[in-house]
């Protein structure tokens, strides 16, 4: 990391008495986090062998419904910041941030399709995810992966936000269980807690947990609900930052060059594009 660029973060991090968050070294893997991966990519092959007729068939849906193709991929940060292509089902209108760039989606966005409603209800626009899983680089369960446009801007407001990358992303998580999708920073700041819990909690008992607790926020069990009866409220964690009342993404701003500083860790140049 240069000097110049760790200055630059210095100026727009929001941490106590200026001090910048750094690069943590990688954390080894864990046997069992080793053996999550293998066993992963092994239940993704067989997901999606027997799936693919459901996949090919929303796929279809889709196509048939909206102008523009049935999948889509996006660049994600993956485990230690590698970036990857992940592949959804299209749920939105084609080409939606052609003119907006990177933004979250919202309730009731107007840009989801009505066939696309009905497969982010089912979560069924995520199955494609298998094949990402099946290459390894996601697992079942762990934090999801986040964009790296908007993971630069959320380092910026939220400077431990690349403590998440230490696992591997997933499909579900903790994060997913107990809380909505990301609508504003401080969704973000509880999500960043329910990742960073999950980091030191990981295991078989608490991924299983997370799965029956995915499978009854499909069926519609309210959020509270399922993780008071599965045990998976987030312990608190100490506020390493101070609450803000502006963001990054309320307030435009020049953004510093941060990307290949290594505060996100390493990353594999072959895969960078777009949408």
């Amino acid at each position: 990391m240069t000097d110049d660029v760790l200055n630059h973060f210095r100026s727009y991090s929001r941490t106590p008495n200026g001090v910048s968050s750094v690069p943590r070294p990688a954390v080894e893997s864990t046997t069992y986090q080793s053996c999550k991966v293998v066993v992963g990519r092994t239940v993704a092959g067989l997901l999606l062998f027997a799936l693919s007729p459901l996949i090919v068939l929303c796929g279809v849906l889709v196509r048939l419904t909206s102008k523009g193709p049935s999948f889509y991929s996006q660049i994600r940060l993956g485990h230690h910041g590698r970036r990857f292509r992940i592949y959804k089902l299209r749920t939105m209108q084609f080409q939606c941030e052609s003119t907006t760039g990177a933004v979250w989606a919202t309730a009731h966005d107007p840009r989801v399709t009505q066939v696309g409603r009905v497969l982010r209800r089912l979560h069924l626009d995520e199955l494609p995810q298998l094949w990402n899983i099946f290459r390894g680089e996601m697992c079942f369960i762990g934090p999801r992966p986040e964009r790296p446009e908007i993971a630069e801007k959320l380092l910026l407001d939220i400077p431990n936000f690349n403590e998440r990358i230490s696992i591997r992303p997933g499909l579900t998580g903790l994060s997913q269980v107990l809380q909505q999708a990301d609508v504003s920073i401080d969704s973000a700041r509880r999500k960043l807690r329910h990742d960073l819990d999950y980091a030191k909690r990981e295991s078989l008992s608490l991924d299983l947990r997370i799965v029956i607790g995915t499978a009854m926020i499909i069926v519609a069990v309210p959020r509270p609900t399922v993780g008071r009866l599965l045990s998976l409220s987030s312990k608190p964690v100490r506020r390493t930052s101070p609450a803000i009342t502006e963001s990054i993404f309320d307030v435009p701003r020049a953004m510093p060059n941060i990307w290949d500083s290594g505060i996100f860790g390493k990353s594999d140049s072959g895969v960078l594009g777009s949408r």
